[in-house]
């Protein structure tokens, strides 16, 4: 299965859990996304499951890191940024595609799912947040900061 059929059926499982009242309140905060399905992080942690379970299970870190640049890329969808970071694998992120996932962050929701799911397991996470906070990176680093605590 590729990237573009996984993506719809990733959406397909948006809907599913759509949530109209989070959505609602979501988008009235100021979110920034065009479309807020209004999930919660264990409906995202429910299709992440399913998602390893079925169509991702076999795939090597190429084609996961695939997967999950898709749903990263997929900025106006606030539910496929937070999915993202539950795709990627630590063993095949490099410190350069951390920094820039970082530097894409556009809320601060985004930056404690990359951080929780993503950068607090990577073997050079103290590099990371160093280099975070000597760019300015408020969001990132504090999110990071947090969840190695």
């Amino acid at each position: 299965m590729d990237g573009n059929e996984i993506l719809k059926d990733v959406k397909k499982s948006f809907l599913v859990f759509r949530n109209g009242i989070i959505s609602d309140t979501l988008r009235k905060a100021g979110m920034p996304y065009k479309v807020i399905f209004g999930l919660q992080v264990p409906q995202l942690a429910s299709i992440s499951r399913m998602l390893h379970n079925e169509q991702l299970n076999g795939m090597d870190n190429a084609e996961l890191t695939t997967v999950a640049d898709m749903l990263w890329k997929d900025r106006e969808v606030r539910e496929s940024r937070l999915l993202a970071p539950y795709i990627y694998e630590s063993a095949s992120v490099a410190i350069d595609k951390a920094k820039e996932l970082a530097a894409d962050i556009r809320t601060r929701e985004e930056a404690d799912m990359l951080a929780f799911r993503l950068f607090k397991r990577l073997p050079y996470r103290e590099e990371l947040l160093s280099e975070l906070e000597a760019a300015g990176n408020t969001l990132a680093a504090t999110a990071l900061r947090a969840h190695l605590s």
